[in-house]
Order: structure tokens, then C-alpha cells, then sequence
């Protein structure tokens, strides 16, 4: 009897503990990181974390040092620039990230454009097209030095499928026909996944439209609607594949949104990438320092800054300039002061940034 009384004991007590962690959850599993609220530091902080950066040099001098300390960016992109052999740039690497954690302690986004069969910052991907298919043992040992120097976010691969076969980007597309791209991307984002590193689908909704090259003016396009729909299906076919980051490109298609270009367009940042195909990552504009992308010159980077974020974009990339960067900087946190929508867009994107930093350095800390 005396058995039978503790065994109905203990079975109450257990009865009782398992409502309590049902009723109270937070009692159970702590929340997973998208869950958690997070305290919004100053605005001068968020703003960093809603920029990607770049310097001249193969060093961090003062005043670059002293610049990155200001704007607290999310995120640095580094270039051919920047590497004089692999100990120097790993060493970069290490010292820019430890500026990073002691200014916020947010690891940084380290960026570089390394692209199968394209752009080259450092080459490890050269020649792997040698005998017509993808070397995809060269690939992935390319990803692996990328990684050993501190690489975490490769600005790669292209869904820009040269729809135009006059495209200025016909060159560093690494397929023949779309379904192939489609194929090539899917195995090199799980490469990256594979090496917990981020890919970033470029160029939306894809320059493969255009004939001129965007760095030296303007592009635009009238595409009709079945080349298009051909160009999202890629980049749908990316984001399901598991890309973190897509990059917006410097052009102005027509029949989307008539005289803006896709970095500062409402209509192919939100409606198309976010509403229409489901991307839930950070999209990031192509490079903004230069003036090429801005149509007549009718606003100036402060204003062109703004509009991106204002259009749905998480990240605004400036390559170089920091000085020039800082100016821009203190301008916008001057409208954000006067500007309640723009201080909740920034808000927003510090949040997300946020959280993808949590996704990608197990050892960060939401806070």
C-alpha cells in the first residue's frame, strides 16, 4: 500500500511538472535567436551595422582604424587591393575582426568577390573550368583557403544569365543555357553552407539584360515578361538552394520600374525579391561610391543611401572612400533624427543583420 502511494506520488508530481513546462514554455528550451527581443543600441550603432565597407590598404593604419571604430560597420569587402600574400591578409583579417568585437562586439561580415569562372580578387577558383565542366574538387579547395583566411560572406555566384547574348557579363556566367547556372549555383551555395560561409546571388533581377557595363554608365533594358520570369526562376531556384545574401545590380529595367535602377527600386527589392519570390535574407546593393547608378545625377549618395534602404534593402555597400563614408554617415543619422520611417527602416535592418550574425558565428551572442 505504502508502494502503491509513493508511485502515485511521484506520477502527480510528474503530471504537475509537465503542465508547468507546457503552460510556461520559457521554463522548457530557451527561445531560438528569431524569437528573442533585442535591444536596440543608439542609432549610431544600428546605422553601422546597416553598411558593408571598404579601404585602400594592405594595412589598417590609424585613421582607417579610427574610421572603422566610428561607423561600426556589419560588414568589411576586401579586394585584390587589400592581399599581399596569404599570412598578411589572414593577419587582416584577424585584426579587422578583432576591431569589430571590441567596438561592438558583433563579428564583421568579411566580403570578398570571388567568382567560379569570373571576377578574381585571389584566384583560388582559376582555371576551374579548364576542361569544360566545373572541377568541383578545385572548387571546394578554393572555398577551403577562403575559410582558413577568414572569409565568411563570398559575393558569389552569378544568376545573371546573359538573356542578351551582347551582355557585358556574358564572360563570367559559368553555364551555357539556364538550367545548367541553376545546377552550378545549387552545388556551389551548399559548398559554401557546407564551410558554414554565406553565397550571395548577384545580380537581381539579373544584368544578363544589359549590353553596357554598369561601371562605366547607367544600363537600362526593356526586357519583355518572359525573360524576366526566366531570370527570377534562377534566383528562385537560388534562395530555395539556401543563399543568405542577394545583391541588387545597377540597372533600370523598363518594364519594372521605369527610370530606377534596381538599388534603389521599391518594386524589385520589396515586391519582387522579398513579396513575390520569399527571400527572407539581407539584400545588399551592389557597390554604391561611385555616382554611375544615380539617373542624371538627381540626388547625391546621402540621398541614394536612404532611398536603398528605404527600398528594402538590408545592407548599402560604399568599396572605398572611408573618409567620404563618415560624411555620409553623420548626414544620415542627421535625417534619421528628423525622419521616423527612416529610423525604423534602420532599426529593422540592424535587427536582421543581426540575426544572421547569430546564424552564421556560433560563438556571438544576440544581445
Amino acid at each position: 500500500m505504502k508502494a502503491k502511494l509513493i508511485i502515485l506520488l511521484l506520477c502527480s508530481f510528474l503530471l504537475v511538472a509537465g503542465l508547468i513546462v507546457f503552460l510556461k514554455p520559457e521554463l522548457a528550451e530557451p527561445s531560438p535567436p528569431q524569437q528573442q527581443k533585442i535591444t536596440l543600441p543608439s542609432l549610431q550603432e544600428q546605422l553601422g551595422q546597416n553598411l558593408v565597407v571598404g579601404f585602400e590598404k594592405k594595412e589598417i593604419d590609424q585613421q582607417t582604424k579610427e574610421a572603422l571604430e566610428y561607423i561600426k560597420p556589419a560588414g568589411i569587402i576586401l579586394y585584390y587591393r587589400n592581399f599581399e600574400n596569404p599570412d598578411q591578409f589572414k593577419k587582416l583579417i584577424s585584426e579587422l575582426q578583432k576591431i569589430a568585437r571590441d567596438t561592438t562586439g558583433k563579428p564583421y561580415f568579411i566580403m570578398l568577390d570571388e567568382e567560379p569562372g569570373g571576377a578574381a580578387r585571389l584566384g583560388v577558383f582559376n582555371n576551374v573550368f579548364a576542361f569544360g565542366e566545373p572541377d568541383w574538387d578545385h572548387i571546394e579547395k578554393g572555398i577551403k583557403i577562403m575559410k582558413d583566411l577568414g572569409i565568411n560572406v563570398d559575393l558569389a555566384p552569378i544568376a545573371d544569365f546573359p538573356f542578351d547574348n551582347n551582355s557585358f557579363i556574358k564572360n563570367r556566367v559559368p553555364a551555357h543555357d539556364t538550367e545548367h547556372l541553376m545546377e552550378f549555383n545549387r552545388q556551389f551555395i551548399a559548398l559554401l553552407n557546407k564551410y558554414n560561409m554565406s553565397a550571395t546571388l548577384k545580380h537581381f533581377p539579373g544584368m544578363g539584360v544589359f549590353v553596357d557595363d554598369p561601371h562605366r554608365k547607367l544600363p537600362n533594358a526593356d526586357p519583355e515578361d518572359s525573360i524576366i520570369e526566366k531570370s527570377l526562376k534562377i534566383f528562385k531556384d537560388g534562395i530555395d538552394s539556401g543563399t543568405d545574401f542577394v545583391m541588387t545590380g545597377h540597372g533600370i529595367y523598363d518594364d519594372i520600374d521605369p527610370n530606377i535602377p534596381a538599388t534603389l527600386s521599391k518594386k524589385i527589392a520589396t515586391d519582387l525579391l522579398q513579396i513575390q519570390l520569399g527571400f527572407k535574407g539581407l539584400i545588399i546593393t551592389d557597390d554604391l561610391s561611385e555616382m554611375y547608378f544615380i539617373p542624371n545625377g538627381k540626388m547625391n549618395l546621402v540621398q541614394a543611401t536612404e532611398s536603398s534602404f528605404k527600398a528594402g534593402h538590408n545592407l548599402v555597400m560604399f568599396s572605398h572612400g572611408l573618409e567620404n563614408i563618415k560624411k555620409i554617415f553623420d548626414e544620415i543619422i542627421s535625417d534619421a533624427n528628423q525622419d521616423e520611417n527612416l529610423q525604423s527602416v534602420i532599426a529593422t535592418n540592424y535587427t536582421k543583420v543581426l540575426l544572421m550574425k547569430y546564424k552564421l558565428f556560433p560563438d556571438f551572442v544576440v544581445r
